[in-house]
C-alpha cells in the first residue's frame, strides 16, 4: 500500500528513478523502436516487464542490447539499480523492487491469470515512490491497475498511441483508467520522458519550508477552482502531488506552477483529481478483510435488525472496495443462508472515479488480487474486463458526498474508510473520526486502513482489532453531529486566523440543530418527500418502514415503503399535494418478522405562503399488536347486517381465495419441479462455460506469451537473414566451396562451388554424400571424413579435379554454440592459379638451373677452346704479332659463333647459316659460281654448333688464303644432308670439297697443314667433344673433309 510512510523519505534524497516498462503482444518491435530512441544519459534505470513463454528461453535481452547504448541484462539474480542500464523480465519470473534491488521471485497465480506488469507496477510505487511507467503494445489489461498505483505515488505515467500499436488493447486499457499523463506514438514520448527526467531531479531538490507561500497560494487558488479546501490536509502529501504535476507540465518552479495554476483553469482540476487519489483495489490487504468477516461480518449476522444492514465506504474511488465489502456480506449471508436487507453506501467527491464504480467494468488485471471462486461467482467474463454481477451492485449506491462538508449517512452497521486519514492533519482526523462515531449505531464498527489509527479518540472507539485495524464504537449520551467548519474562498492567512473560532463553535454546539436533533428523536418516525414522493429525509427510526426489494434502487418513497401501507400512501400523498390536506389513515395490519402491527400514517403537506406545497411530512403511527381477527374501525356508523353481510361476502371471497391459490401452489410446485430441472441442467451448462472459460483465459495467456515469442523470433530472424546475407555474400566473393554434413555423412548445406565437384543439387540435401560420384582425382573424402569426426582434428590436403585444377581440401569438426559436435566442414579453395604459378616458377628454376649449368659448361668449353686456340697458336707463329694477329682472329670467329647462339636463344642454330656466317665474315662471294652450298635444314645445339663452327672457321681461313677461295680456278662445294643409322642415331654429315688448288701450299704452309690448329680441331677435337668420325684427304689439286657427328 502506498502512503506517506512507505514513500522515499524526503525531498531530495538521491537515488536511482525508476522508469518501469509494460509490454506484451507487438511489444517488442515496440521496445526496439523505443530503445533506438532514448537517449542513453537521462539517468533512469529502465525495468522492461514483458508476457514471456515459461518454458522458453528469451533472446529478448540480446535483442534490446542491439538497439542502445547502454548495458542490457536479463535479470538472474537481484541486481543493484543502477542509472543509464536496462533491466529484462526473465521467463517464469516477476520482478519486485526491494529496496535498492530488483529481484525475482515465482508466480502465485496459474499461467493464465498472471500480471507481472501491475505487480511490479505495484512494488515500483511501494518501493520507490514517483518513478515513470510505461505501457507499450499488448493484448488484455495486464498494467492497467499498475499504473494507478504509479500516479498515486506521485509518479508519472506513459501511453503508447493506441494506432502506432500493433495491438492496442493495453494501452486502451491504460488510457480507459484516466491515470495516463501523456498518450503519444513512441517518438514523442521519448521526447517527454527526457523532459520529465530533466525536471525530475530540480523538482525532487524544492526546500518545502521555503515554499510555503506559493504552496498556500496554489491551494487558495485550487479552493476557488473547485470549492474544496486542501488546507488541512497533509503538507506532504499536497507537495507531492503538487510535485508530480510540475513534472506533468514540465515546470521546475513552485512560484512558476502557481502561475499556471491561476492562468489555466483545466490545471486545477488535473491537481484536484490528483489529490483526491482515486487509486484503491480489490481486497486490499486481504488479511485485514478475512479478520473483517471473521470479527464483523458474522457477528453482525448473528442480530441482524429489521432494516438490514447499513455500511457506509467513504472515498470509495472507483468501487473496488466497496464491491469487496459487498461480496464478503454477501458470503456470509448464503453461508448462513440468510435473507436480509443490504445497503452500502459509497461515497466520493470525483465523479469520474464514481462513472466507473456505477458500471463495475474492470480490466482482467483483477485476477491478480480477486480468487477463482469470487471471479466466478460475483462477475461476468467479458473478454478484456470482468463486470460486476447486478446483484452485487445492486447492493451498493454509488453517491458525490464530502464527508467534510456533506450531513453523514447515519443508523450505520459499519463505516469502512481506508487511506483517506493518512492524508488529513490530525485534527481533521478527530472530526472526521466524530463524523464516523455520529453515523454509527453504538456498538457497531470502523474499518481502518493499515496505516491508519483513531489512538486521538478513545472516548469514542475501542480496537477490536489493532493489527485488521478493526474498531468498536462507544455508546455516548447526547451524542450530536460535529460540526466540520468550511472554509470560505479566501487566502490561507486568513483562514488560518479563524482557526480558534471554529474550534470554540466546535466545543459548544448550534442549540438550533440540537433542538431540532432531540426534537426527531422524540417524535413518531417520519420521512420528508417532495412533489415527485422521492424521499428527502428520514427520521432516524423511519427506515423499518421501507424495504428494498430486488432490482434497481427507487428513490420514491412509494416504491420502497412497505407493501401494506403502498395504497393508502398513494392515495394521501396525492391529496396532501392536490388539495393541501392533510390525511389520516385507517390503521393497517403490517408484517414486521412474524409480528404484526396496526399502523396508521398522518401526512401533512409543508405550506409556504399562498404556493402550492412542494413537501410533505409523513408519520407512522404504530398502533400496537394487530390480532388475528380484530376488525378495523370505520369512521361512522355501520348497519350489523350489511357488516354481517360484508363479512360472509368476504368469507366467500377468502374461500375461493383459498382454492386458488392451493391449484395456484400446485402449479408453482409443478413449476418449481420443472425449474429444478433446468437449474440442474443449466448448472451443467454453466460448468461447461466455466471450464471453456477458463480454457479461452489460458489460450489468451499462451496467445499473448507466442506473440512475445513470435516477435523475438521474428527479431533473430532478421539478425539471421542479414547474418545469411553476409555470409553468401562472403562466400560468393571467396569462391570457396563449402559443404556441411553431419555426423552420418549426410548433406546439410553448400555453396555452389561445390555442387560441381560432387553432381548434387538442392534437392539432394538430407542425402548421403557417398551415394555421390565426384570430380576429384582422390579417393580419400569418405576415410578423411570420418576421421575428422573420430579425432576431432582437422585434416588439410591438395587435391585435384578431373579437369586439371587444383584445391586446397580443409576438413573440420562443425561445432554448435554449445560446443557439440554436429558433423564436418568441408572447404575447397580454388588453389590452381597458385598451382600453376608454383609449376611455372619450379619449371623457371629449373630452367635458370639448366641455363646457368649450359652457362658454366659453355664457358668451360669456350675457355678450353680459347686455352686450346692459344697453345697451338704459341707453338706454330713466328713472332709475337703474327700470335695475335692470329689469335684475334679465331678470337673473333668464336664471338661471332656465340653472337649467333646467344640470338637464337635456345631455338638452336642452322648448319647453312653458320657456313655462310663464316664465309661471309671472310670476304667470300656467295653468289660466286665458284661456291656452292647445299644442305637440308639442320638444327644443331649450342655445344655441337660451337664447336662444328670453329671447325668450319678453320676450313674457311684455310679456303681463303690457301685453298679454293684463294686460287683463280679454285672451287669450293659444301654439302651436308641427314643419314639415319642402324641403331635408328640421327646423324649429320658434312662434307668440304676443294679443287683446283695447290697442294702443295696446303702442305706446308695453311692452317690445315699437318700438325696444324685446324687439322687438330677436325681430327681430334671433334671426335672428342662431338662424338664425331672426321676425314681430312689432301690430293694433288683438290681437299676432301668429312664430319659424321651424332645429333
Amino acid at each position: 500500500m502506498v502512503n506517506d510512510a512507505t514513500l522515499p523519505a524526503g525531498i531530495g534524497r538521491p537515488f536511482t528513478a525508476v522508469c518501469a516498462i509494460g509490454a506484451s503482444a507487438g511489444g517488442v518491435e515496440a521496445l526496439r523502436t523505443f530503445f533506438r530512441q532514448v537517449p542513453p544519459d537521462l539517468g533512469l534505470a529502465y525495468v522492461v516487464i514483458v508476457h514471456l513463454a515459461p518454458d522458453q528461453p528469451s533472446a529478448l535481452g540480446q535483442i534490446l542490447g542491439n538497439c542502445t547504448r547502454m548495458p542490457v541484462n536479463q535479470v538472474d539474480d537481484s541486481p543493484t539499480l543502477k542509472p543509464n542500464c536496462v533491466y529484462v523480465i526473465p521467463p517464469n519470473r516477476q520482478l519486485v523492487i526491494d529496496g535498492d534491488n530488483v529481484t525475482l521471485r515465482p508466480f502465485d497465480e496459474p499461467r493464465g491469470q498472471r500480471a507481472p506488469i501491475d505487480s511490479f507496477f505495484r512494488s515500483v510505487a511501494a518501493g520507490r515512490g514517483d518513478g515513470l511507467a510505461m505501457i507499450l503494445s499488448g493484448a488484455g489489461a495486464d498494467g492497467s491497475l499498475g499504473i494507478r498505483a504509479i500516479k498515486e505515488a506521485g509518479g508519472v505515467v506513459f501511453v503508447q498511441e493506441p494506432a502506432e500499436a500493433q495491438f492496442p488493447s493495453m494501452p486502451q486499457s491504460a488510457i480507459a483508467t484516466g491515470a495516463a499523463d501523456f498518450v503519444a506514438p513512441i517518438a514523442r514520448l521519448v521526447e517527454r520522458m527526457g523532459e520529465v527526467a530533466k525536471s525530475k531531479e530540480a523538482v525532487r531538490s524544492l526546500d518545502m519550508d521555503g515554499a510555503a507561500n506559493d504552496l498556500r497560494r496554489i491551494v487558495s487558488f485550487l479552493r476557488a477552482r473547485t470549492g474544496h479546501d486542501f488546507s488541512s490536509y497533509k503538507r506532504a502529501t499536497v507537495m507531492r502531488r503538487v510535485q508530480r504535476r510540475m513534472q506533468v507540465r514540465r515546470v521546475t518552479n513552485l512560484a512558476d506552477y502557481a502561475d499556471a495554476l491561476r492562468e489555466t483553469p483545466e490545471e486545477a482540476q488535473e491537481l484536484f483529481a490528483d489529490l483526491l487519489i482515486s487509486v484503491t483495489m480489490f481486497f486490499r490487504d486481504n488479511k485485514a478483510f478475512g479478520e473483517l468477516q471473521r470479527q464483523v461480518i458474522g457477528p453482525l449476522f448473528e442480530d441482524v435488525p429489521d432494516e438490514g444492514l447499513r455500511a457506509w465506504v467513504v472515498g470509495c474511488a472507483t468501487g473496488e472496495e466497496a464491491y469487496s465489502l459487498a461480496m464478503v456480506i454477501l458470503e456470509e449471508a448464503a453461508q448462513r443462508k440468510v435473507h436480509v436487507p443490504i445497503q452500502i453506501f459509497a461515497s466520493d467527491l470525483d465523479e469520474g472515479a464514481l462513472a466507473t464504480a456505477r458500471e463495475g467494468r474492470y480490466p482482467r488485471s483483477i485476477e491478480a488480487d480477486v480468487s477463482d471462486e469470487r471471479l466466478k461467482r460475483f462477475f461476468v467474463d467479458e473478454g478484456t474486463h470482468y463486470r460486476v454481477r447486478k446483484e452485487v451492485r445492486d447492493t451498493v449506491l454509488f453517491a458525490s458526498h464530502s464527508v467534510l462538508k456533506d450531513p453523514p449517512f447515519t443508523r450505520l452497521d459499519l463505516v469502512s474508510c481506508r487511506n483517506l486519514l493518512i492524508y488529513l492533519e490530525r485534527s481533521l482526523q478527530t472530526q472526521v473520526c466524530s463524523i464516523f462515531h455520529y453515523g454509527l449505531k453504538p456498538n457497531h464498527f470502523l474499518f481502518l486502513g493499515s496505516a491508519e489509527t483513531i489512538d486521538s479518540n478513545p472516548d469514542q472507539f475501542v480496537a477490536v482489532d489493532r493489527e485488521a485495524r478493526i474498531y468498536r464504537s462507544r455508546p455516548q449520551a447526547g451524542s450530536a453531529l460535529p460540526i466540520v467548519p468550511q472554509a470560505p474562498v479566501m487566502p490561507l492567512a486568513i483562514t488560518a486566523a479563524r482557526q480558534s473560532n471554529w474550534r470554540l463553535a466546535e466545543r459548544v454546539g448550534q442549540p438550533a440543530e440540537t433542538h431540532a436533533a432531540a426534537l426527531e428523536q422524540a417524535s413518531p418516525p417520519s420521512i420528508l418527500v417532495d412533489e415527485s414522493q422521492t424521499i428527502v429525509h428520514l427520521s432516524p427510526t423511519a427506515g423499518r418502514f421501507i424495504l428494498h426489494s430486488a432490482g434497481p434502487f427507487s428513490p420514491r418513497l412509494s416504491g420502497v415503503v412497505r407493501p401494506e401501507l403502498r395504497l393508502d400512501l398513494k392515495l394521501a400523498l396525492d391529496r396532501a399535494f392536490e388539495g393541501r390536506l392533510p390525511t389520516l389513515t385507517h390503521p393497517v395490519a403490517v408484517d414486521f418478522d412474524g409480528a404484526r402491527r396496526r399502523i396508521a400514517m398522518q401526512v401533512a403537506p409543508i405550506l409556504v405562503d399562498a404556493h402550492a406545497p412542494t413537501q410533505a411530512l409523513v408519520f407512522f403511527v404504530d398502533g400496537g399488536p394487530a390480532e388475528e381477527d380484530d376488525a378495523l374501525e370505520i369512521e361512522g356508523e355501520t348497519r350489523p347486517d350489511e357488516t354481517r353481510r360484508l363479512y360472509a361476502e368476504l368469507k366467500g371471497t377468502q374461500e375461493a381465495l383459498l382454492s386458488a391459490r392451493t391449484e395456484h401452489e400446485a402449479s408453482v410446485q409443478d413449476l418449481r419441479a420443472a425449474n429444478e430441472e433446468l437449474q440442474s441442467i443449466n448448472e451443467e451448462y454453466r460448468s461447461t462455460s466455466e471450464e471453456l472459460e477458463t480454457s479461452k483465459e489460458e489460450l489468451q495467456s499462451i496467445n499473448e506469451e507466442l506473440q512475445t515469442v513470435n516477435a523475438e523470433l521474428k527479431a533473430k530472424l532478421e539478425d539471421i537473414s542479414a547474418a545469411h546475407s553476409d555470409l553468401e555474400n562472403l562466400t560468393a566473393a571467396t569462391e570457396i566451396g563449402t559443404l556441411f554434413l553431419d555426423t552420418d555423412l549426410r548433406i546439410r548445406m553448400f555453396t555452389p562451388p561445390v555442387a560441381d565437384l560432387f553432381n548434387i543439387t538442392q534437392a539432394d540435401v538430407g542425402r548421403a554424400i557417398t551415394d555421390f560420384t565426384h570430380r576429384l582425382v582422390y579417393e580419400g573424402v569418405e576415410d578423411n571424413v570420418r576421421q575428422v569426426l573420430r579425432d576431432l582434428a582437422p585434416i588439410e590436403t591438395e587435391v585435384r579435379s578431373k579437369d586439371g585444377r587444383w584445391y586446397m581440401l580443409r576438413l573440420r569438426p562443425y561445432r554448435t554454440v554449445e560446443n557439440n559436435i554436429n558433423g564436418t566442414v568441408m572447404t575447397f579453395v580454388d588453389v590452381s592459379a597458385r598451382r600453376e604459378a608454383e609449376e611455372a616458377v619450379r619449371e623457371r628454376e629449373a630452367q635458370l638451373k639448366v641455363m646457368v649449368a649450359e652457362l658454366h659448361h659453355r664457358t668451360r668449353n669456350l675457355i678450353g677452346i680459347v686455352g686450346t686456340i692459344m697453345r697451338q697458336l704459341v707453338g706454330s707463329s713466328g713472332s709475337l704479332a703474327d700470335f695475335r694477329a692470329r689469335f684475334t682472329e679465331r678470337l673473333e670467329a668464336l664471338s661471332r659463333v656465340q653472337s649467333m647462339l646467344s640470338r637464337r636463344g635456345d631455338e638452336g642454330t642452322d648448319v647453312g647459316e653458320i657456313v655462310r656466317l663464316e664465309l661471309d665474315a671472310l670476304g667470300a662471294d656467295l653468289a660466286s659460281d665458284r661456291l656452292s652450298i647445299h644442305g637440308e635444314p639442320v638444327v644443331l645445339a649450342r655445344s655441337t654448333a660451337q664447336t662444328l663452327a670453329l671447325a668450319i672457321h678453320e676450313l674457311t681461313t684455310n679456303a681463303k688464303k690457301y685453298g679454293a677461295l684463294q686460287a683463280d680456278e679454285g672451287v669450293l662445294a659444301v654439302r651436308w644432308d641427314i643419314d639415319v643409322g642402324e641403331d635408328g642415331q640421327r646423324r649429320l654429315r658434312f662434307t668440304w670439297t676443294e679443287t683446283g688448288i695447290d697442294a702443295q701450299v696446303e702442305e706446308t704452309e695453311g692452317p690445315m697443314r699437318k700438325g696444324g690448329y685446324g687439322r687438330e680441331l677436325i681430327e681430334r677435337a671433334l671426335p672428342y667433344t662431338l662424338k664425331a668420325t672426321t676425314t681430312y684427304t689432301l690430293g694433288r689439286d683438290r681437299l676432301d673433309c668429312t664430319i659424321d657427328l651424332p645429333l
